[in-house]
């Protein structure tokens, strides 16, 4: 108790700024380098009074691994000496690697030998770090920690995906040995497995830094002009990603807005089947493939007039919607799951009454109608503001406070 007493008094300005009510009920793919490499230059801002690591048994930047890095930088901006653990020896150790404050220490293959090898090195971290609370965001990081519960230290656990919430007796074990729950959207609390559990919900954190709405477009470089109603989708191009639900709404579009055209960014081995159904719309001329983006993702949110979003990713927080928000750019989306919790009071204008076609595209040409009107665009930005670093930090802190002192 004393020492919970030392850490409120040391944050007591973090409780003292309320968190908004629908947060304590509880890329497209990634940050471009550049950003990352400004960042080897953050150091924390206040003094550092919670220890804390995060865990991601992945090595590419996709799925968990982005948001719960994101997660580490936020907490970093508010005092916290946050460090982040992960699989090295691929893109994310080029991306993250030159940074203080992530750790290569997991092993890529995932047999007994190698196991004990991770749990060997994450518990020298913890010793050097001095860490009190480890946060998983992956099955496999889970175990880790199972294996250094003796070592009294807070353990949370982010489920990203509700696959990953098995009612098997291993995952029910992890459960009940874990402290503190979290999940992305709302519509995970009510699964048997946590329902009975405090759980916090914790969209992904949205970089302010890199996703806002001034600034450059990318219509020049894929040869689109300025005043041509442009439609997008973003992910990853694989079976099951809503990318032909995309494409039929957008054929929709066309055949009411026929100056329309769409850009899809991303990669992946569906394309070819993508675009036969495109051939088979009469929609050649009409789709511009832009490719995996980066460094200039932003841009491409920016350039674009509204963006679909048909199906969830592998992390069904749905950064990219944030991120489109953040740079103004408004997403018409399905009924998905923990869209509600992101869009607020949006909703009624971008989220539709039914998975089809028709429906979305009844959205998506009413913003193309009035892409000139700023009142939406400003909508979004202020939306988006409400899952920034600061925010996402605070709400982490509060939980791992009160972990801390009921443990």
């Amino acid at each position: 108790m004393a020492r919970q007493a030392r850490r409120l008094a040391l944050h007591g300005e973090l409780h003292h700024r309320p968190l908004p009510r629908f947060l304590l009920t509880g890329r497209k793919e990634g940050a471009s380098t550049k950003v990352l490499v400004s960042r080897s230059q953050h150091f924390l801002s206040r003094s550092a009074t919670l220890n804390v690591l995060h865990l991601g048994s992945f090595n590419r930047w996709t799925g968990a691994v982005a948001p719960a890095f994101a997660e580490v930088e936020a907490l970093r901006g508010e005092g916290v000496n946050a460090h982040y653990a992960y699989v090295g020896g691929h893109k994310l150790e080029t991306k993250v690697g030159h940074l203080p404050f992530v750790h290569p220490v997991l092993e890529r293959r995932q047999h007994p030998g190698s196991f004990l090898q991770s749990v060997r090195s994450v518990r020298k971290l913890i010793e050097e770090e001095a860490i009190e609370i480890a946060h998983s965001h992956l099955t496999h990081d889970h175990w880790l920690l199972r294996f250094l519960f003796k070592q009294n230290i807070v353990v949370v656990r982010s489920f990203h995906s509700k696959r990953a919430l098995r009612s098997d007796p291993i995952t029910r074990h992890l459960i009940r040995k874990t402290d503190g729950i979290c999940v992305v959207n709302r519509s995970f609390i009510d699964h048997p497995l946590i329902k009975d559990r405090p759980v916090t919900i914790t969209p992904p954190p949205l970089d302010t830094r890199q996703f806002f709405p001034a600034g450059a477009n990318a219509r020049s470089l894929h040869s689109i002009p300025d005043r041509t109603p442009l439609v997008g989708m973003i992910g990853k191009v694989s079976p099951g990603r809503g990318f032909e639900e995309g494409i039929k709404t957008f054929a929709v579009i066309a055949a009411r807005l026929p100056l329309a055209r769409m850009l899809v960014i991303g990669r992946g081995p569906h394309r070819p089947f993508l675009e036969g159904l495109i051939r088979s719309l009469d929609l050649e001329q009409k789709v511009t493939w832009a490719g995996y983006h980066e460094d200039d993702l932003a841009e491409h949110y920016r350039a674009i007039d509204v963006m679909l979003f048909t199906a969830p990713g592998s992390d069904q927080g749905h950064r990219a919607l944030l991120e489109s928000l953040g740079c103004g750019t408004p997403m018409v989306s399905y009924p998905i799951d923990g869209v509600e919790d992101i869009l607020g009071d949006l909703s009624g204008q971008l989220r539709s009454s039914e998975d089809s076609p028709e429906s979305l595209a009844d959205l998506a040409v009413s913003i193309l109608e009035r892409r000139d009107d700023e009142a939406i665009r400003n909508a979004c930005v202020e939306r988006a503001s409400h899952f920034s670093y600061p925010v996402s930090a605070r709400r982490l802190i509060a939980l791992y406070e009160g972990l801390l002192g009921a443990k």
